[in-house]
């Protein structure tokens, strides 16, 4: 009548109790999963990274970085431009002057 999933469904939610709780002996013991040290999501700045910075220098270096791309995407709007190149990324990004003119967000999670 209908297909029962038993243990793979029990293995699955175990694993997502495992990772969302950041327990990786949690999961199951042959869950085919990789376990992948933790990172950063934000990129610090080279300079500061090589000397070892301090939590106050690499918040300069964010507000910096913020402070390019804010500058980055007001120069491509006022030269009429509807994608600028991000500075911290370097990926093409779609200003707000492109945006309006379509009439509706992407919900590709600009800035």
């Amino acid at each position: 009548m209908f297909n029962r999933p038993g243990p793979r469904l029990v293995d699955a939610l175990e694993w997502l109790f495992s990772a969302v709780h950041g327990v990786p002996e949690a999961a199951p013991h042959r869950f085919p999963c990789e376990w992948l040290p933790p990172s950063s999501s934000l990129p610090r700045d080279e300079a500061s990274a090589a000397a070892g910075g301090s939590p106050e220098e690499e918040a300069a270096a964010e507000q910096k970085a913020i402070a390019d791309i804010e500058e980055a995407h007001a120069c491509a709007v006022r030269a009429g431009k509807l994608q600028y190149t991000d500075p911290a990324t370097g990926y093409s990004v779609f200003t707000q002057l492109a945006s309006s003119r379509r009439g509706y967000c992407c919900g590709s999670g600009c800035r």
